[in-house]
């Protein structure tokens, strides 16, 4: 099942006006290498100047909130020590907090945060999603019942409720919620829950998964991810000319992306049409030069086309990136008699 990460999407957007992605890349360079980088230095020397001014460390926090956000809670704690009324400042802290796996501070500080706002449902929704982390199911049950039910954000309090289930295994529970979140969600749902309300309903073979799969490659185009899943849902259902429609939108969604490739590929070899499954797992190859199932199917399709020459090199090459596929060496022992 597709790991449910609802609750960590949108970090800081409402409360720091500042878009992130996840951070969790801690490098291993000194504080003062980052301190003293190319887009932090002015900052750091401002702060030489002027320690006291609190925005010059929430301004700080921001630059380092993507790479570094153990460092960013250190500046966002300090400006909101020197203007403690700032619910940004908080509401940073404890996103930083939050995002380096310190779920107890980020708590303390998102509690900070509303009281100096309080019943703002940004805030009450990240308390919430720190207080899941922290297993405190009942409590972050108690803050989704306070979020809005209906209008923006009114999603939110769905999510925790579906991850609260997810934690307890109640997969019932979680595709009731999810199902209401995409309701009033409406044209603006989480890509990653309407996966995993995907996801669980392919699991159970159920028809609407399809629409959840498709409303998912809507949010992006260009992202072929959601149609591949698609495809794979039809051929389960047995509807193959709608999956092979699907992986071929893949393909023009993101030609780079190898899996359809693969997917249709092995829907013509399974067909004995050898001819278009060597076409498909050619682009397979291309597309990801390394990957021994890749050779080894092309390297298949070769052989059963009669051209046992450039099958052979296939199989040594799928045996070269794989050093254990004893299917490839027994193909090379065969075809080198």
């Amino acid at each position: 099942m597709r790991k449910l990460t609802i609750l960590v999407l949108g970090l800081a957007v409402g409360a720091c006006n500042h878009s992130s992605q996840p951070a969790n890349q801690h490098q291993a360079a000194s504080a003062d290498s980052v301190l003293y980088s190319d887009i932090v230095r002015a900052v750091t020397d401002s702060l030489q100047q002027f320690p006291q001014q609190h925005a010059l460390f929430y301004r700080r926090g921001l630059l380092l909130f993507n790479t570094h956000p153990d460092m960013a809670l250190k500046d966002f704690e300090q400006a909101a020590k020197l203007d403690s009324s700032n619910t940004d400042y908080w509401a940073c802290a404890g996103e930083a907090a939050l995002v380096a796996g310190n779920h107890a501070t980020a708590a303390q500080l998102f509690t900070r945060a509303l009281q100096t706002s309080p019943n703002y449902p940004f805030l009450q929704y990240k308390l919430a999603t720190a207080m899941v982390e922290m297993k405190q199911y009942a409590s972050a049950d108690s803050l989704a019942d306070l979020l809005p039910k209906s209008g923006e954000g009114a999603d939110q309090a769905f999510y925790l409720k579906a991850r609260i289930a997810v934690d307890h295994k109640d997969t019932v529970a979680t595709i009731r919620y999810l199902r209401q979140a995409m309701t009033v969600a409406g044209d603006h749902p989480e890509y990653d829950a309407l996966m995993e309300l995907a996801d669980l309903l392919s699991t159970q073979r159920h028809p609407d998964a399809l629409q959840y799969y498709v409303q998912a490659w809507k949010l992006d185009s260009t992202n072929a991810e959601p149609m591949y899943y698609a495809g794979r849902f039809q051929e389960q259902m047995q509807q193959q000319d709608a999956a092979i429609a699907s992986y071929r939108k893949c393909v023009v969604s993101d030609p780079g992306y190898e899996a359809p490739y693969m997917a249709l590929g092995d829907i013509y070899r399974n067909n004995k049409n050898w001819k278009d499954a060597y076409t498909f797992y050619n682009m397979a190859v291309k597309t990801a030069p390394t990957d021994a199932l890749a050779y080894y199917q092309r390297a298949l399709s070769q052989e059963q086309l009669g051209k046992k020459d450039m099958a052979l090199e296939d199989y040594i090459k799928a045996s070269s990136f794989r050093k254990d596929y004893k299917e490839a060496k027994e193909a090379i022992k065969r075809l080198s008699k």
